[in-house]
């Protein structure tokens, strides 16, 4: 026991020798040893003597790859930072024969309440992820880092972007707006726990349809979307590049306080101004927000209690009832009306208006049952971009995500294809189908009949017959 205690005082006496030794003769000094999570920065410290003797770093899991050493700086790096409270916290710096204590602090600027990097200000994505939603191609994704420009005039024009702070997400100015409104994809926030008031306030412009561009407010305990907000200030009068200047809007979500959030922008279209621009998402206010535009919740509502397996009207032999013609912003005529969808001949089609007519209906809830294999037939869409333009999309109750979208590969002119689609992987759950006609041209027009969600066994069809997914 005596022997014991004596290794003990003798451990301890080297360990304190090694820290007040180096204490005294300062080897590292701070730069800047305080983390705002308005700025994300890195922390920083003077190493006096050489870097390279030192060994590694321990304390509050850090890791390598969460700090930089070069000859005469140490770094912490920001991503490691944002994922501390606010507080003090202390690190021991390792060289072969002694060691050293550095601190930092973690600036309480109300972290946990907040996305990291709502306002871009970083010029990069730090924060967020990105993700593709046609086809995996990487060169059709938006949110790329062009895309994060100055907050200054519209590539080049008269207009300004009305942003906060140095940049915005918007245009790329070595790009033209018919390039970047093709490009597709979805950007996904940090989480953040609602706090304060519950209200968020984020700007937006562009967005003409906002079916297709939109960002969305989503419950991380289940993946429910809770809201959805476009840009229903979108202006078809405006000339030139002026519907991309922001406008700021207010968005009450008291009703979700205390719950952890997320929010996605999605870019879903490629036709004209089918893009967001986008700047100052601020998730936390201690008061509620004054004088700024009220955001308008588009989220889907079917309506529908009881989902049974089989979609109502799928045949459309009772015109469209039991399908939601969408009244979000974009697809009306300048009059404000919607001239698209109709039923002929028990066939439901896209060109009450011509070709040129454009929208989205939805269909009524159903559960996957049975074998899970659904079908459909489609009719016409086959224009120049029809998969991208006219297509078919299978959604989840509640998440509203896509399981599925798909177009008609095997288009015959007017007449309708049979397609078979294979969901037994998501029996039991409840879904509901989004029929899209965002084009123009000739023959860009949908038709859809027939649509069986339930078949008790397996249908005999041959892999052609089956759709070929765009989203993967």
């Amino acid at each position: 026991m005596k022997q014991t205690n004596h290794l003990l005082l003798l451990i301890a006496g080297i360990s304190v020798s090694l820290f007040s030794g180096c204490n005294e003769q300062n080897r590292i000094m701070a730069i800047n040893d305080a983390f705002d999570f308005d700025v994300f920065n890195d922390v920083s410290y003077e190493i006096i003597d050489d870097g390279s003797a030192i060994s590694h770093l321990d304390g509050h899991n850090i890791a390598d790859g969460d700090y930089e050493i070069s000859s005469h700086l140490l770094q912490i790096k920001k991503h490691y930072l944002v994922t501390l409270a606010p507080g003090e916290y202390s690190y021991v710096v390792h060289y072969p024969e002694y060691a050293e204590k550095i601190s930092l602090t973690v600036l309480d600027k109300n972290n946990a309440y907040r996305l990291i990097n709502g306002g871009f200000e970083i010029n990069d994505y730090f924060g967020w992820k990105t993700e593709t939603v046609f086809k995996g191609e990487q060169n059709l994704l938006a949110f790329a880092n062009e895309a994060i420009v100055i907050n200054d005039t519209i590539s080049g024009g008269e207009e300004t972007y009305n942003g906060d702070g140095e940049y915005v997400y918007g245009i790329p100015n070595e790009m033209s707006k018919t390039t970047w409104e093709e490009k597709m994809g979805r950007l996904i926030s940090s989480d953040f726990v609602l706090s304060g008031s519950g209200h968020i306030t984020f700007k937006l412009g562009g967005g003409r349809n906002a079916d297709l561009n939109f960002l969305s407010v989503i419950d991380n305990a289940d993946n429910k979307e809770i809201a959805r907000y476009g840009n229903h200030l979108f202006n078809k009068e405006l000339t030139g590049l002026q519907n991309a200047s922001l406008s700021f809007f207010d968005a009450n979500l008291s009703a979700y306080i205390g719950k952890s959030l997320h929010i996605e922008i999605n870019d879903l279209g490629g036709r004209d101004w089918n893009f967001l621009t986008l700047d100052s998402i601020e998730t936390y206010h201690a008061d509620a927000p004054v004088d700024m535009i009220t955001a308008l919740d588009i989220k889907p509502t079917i309506g529908q209690g009881y989902a049974p397996n089989q979609v109502a009207n799928g045949d459309f032999s009772l015109g469209l009832d039991g399908w939601t013609v969408s009244g979000a912003t974009g697809w009306q005529k300048s009059d404000g009306t919607s001239q698209t969808w109709r039923v002929s001949n028990g066939v439901l089609k896209s060109d009450l208006a011509g070709d040129a007519a454009r929208g989205l209906i939805r269909s009524s809830y159903f559960r996957v049952d049975g074998s899970g294999v659904v079908s459909l037939e489609i009719g016409a869409a086959q224009g120049s971009r029809y998969d991208k333009d006219t297509f078919v999309s299978i959604k989840t109750k509640g998440t509203n995500q896509e399981l599925i979208r798909f177009a008609n590969h095997r288009h015959d002119g007017i007449f309708l294809v049979k397609y078979y689609i294979d969901l037994s992987e998501y029996l039991g759950a409840t879904l509901y189908f989004e029929i899209i006609d965002n084009a123009t041209g000739s023959y860009d027009t949908i038709f859809i009949d027939n649509i069986i969600t339930y078949y008790q066994t397996r249908p005999s069809f041959d892999y052609g017959d089956m759709v070929v997914a765009l989203n993967y």
